[in-house]
């Protein structure tokens, strides 16, 4: 889990795609849709931080479990909210290459013994619960 996060943090950096995809918002959304972009980038923050800072070696107390969960669920339901803000076209043209990466990884890596960690992706847009 701490690793998984430490990871998100790196590669990601969702306040910088935040602040990137704004552009894209209508200027008479921006605000509430920066505001939502802003509280899922604090919430995943707030994740990193609790496994960077308070997280001990060993299992995961269901408590700590629930706070990392409870933070994961903000994000991502805050990610939603700021991507209703973008125009479908744009989400849709970056769902697609999304989409077309992950089956080219399928093609290239699926069943390769040598691929190392390989975990198959279920795109979360697929399943959202409106």
């Amino acid at each position: 889990m701490k690793l998984t996060l430490l990871l998100i943090e790196k590669n990601y950096k969702l306040l910088d795609q935040i602040t990137y995809c704004s552009a894209f918002v209508p200027s008479e959304h921006l605000v509430e849709a920066t505001e939502a972009g802003n509280i899922a980038a604090e919430e995943l923050q707030s994740a990193i931080e609790f496994v960077r800072n308070d997280l001990q070696s060993g299992p995961l107390e269901q408590k700590q479990k629930d706070y990392i969960t409870d933070a994961l669920i903000a994000t991502r339901e805050n990610i939603f909210i700021f991507l209703d803000f973008i125009p479908q076209d744009k989400l849709e043209g970056a769902r697609s290459r999304i989409d077309e990466e992950n089956k080219l990884n399928i093609e290239e890596f699926d069943g390769d013994e040598n691929a190392g960690v390989y975990n198959p992706v279920v795109l979360p847009w697929k399943n959202r619960r409106k």
